[in-house]
């Protein structure tokens, strides 16, 4: 399956549609996932999130709310127990520099971890190629 991550901002809408065509690709399901902090009172009243669950909903995706104060370890907890073959992810601000990504790296050195810029464009990993520079795709 490709696993897309988000957060709870509407943005995250062209993770989701990168994830659908990977997964169209791959020939493989599609599920989102977010992670909110466990003493979050307001995810019902999301409108971003409404509008990422309806979203995936209608590219047939599961999406799926975990609550963890540590986004990384509820993803990763996700990943040991799912047939996981691709994530994909926002890209940070400064490569290199997510804790999130690098978390989900030390626990699944060989599963390709994709970013998504703001522009659509993909990137794998570096940690995943093994060196110190983005591969485009």
């Amino acid at each position: 399956m490709v696993l897309v991550c988000v957060t709870d901002q509407e943005s995250c809408d062209r993770l989701i549609e990168a994830g659908k065509n990977l997964a169209i690709l791959m020939a493989t399901p599609l599920k989102v996932i977010s992670v909110r902090p466990k003493n979050s009172e307001d995810w019902l009243a999301s409108e971003e999130l409404e509008y990422l669950f309806s979203l995936a909903k209608s590219l047939d995706a599961e999406m799926i709310i975990r609550f963890h104060d540590y986004a990384a370890e509820a993803v990763a907890d996700y990943i040991k127990n799912h047939d996981v073959q691709t994530v994909i992810v926002g890209q940070p601000p400064q490569p290199g520099q997510s804790v999130f990504i690098s978390g989900l790296e030390e626990h699944f050195p060989h599963l390709p971890i994709i970013c998504v810029q703001d522009d659509g464009r993909l990137n794998v990993t570096p940690y995943f190629w093994g060196c110190d520079e983005r591969v485009e795709a």
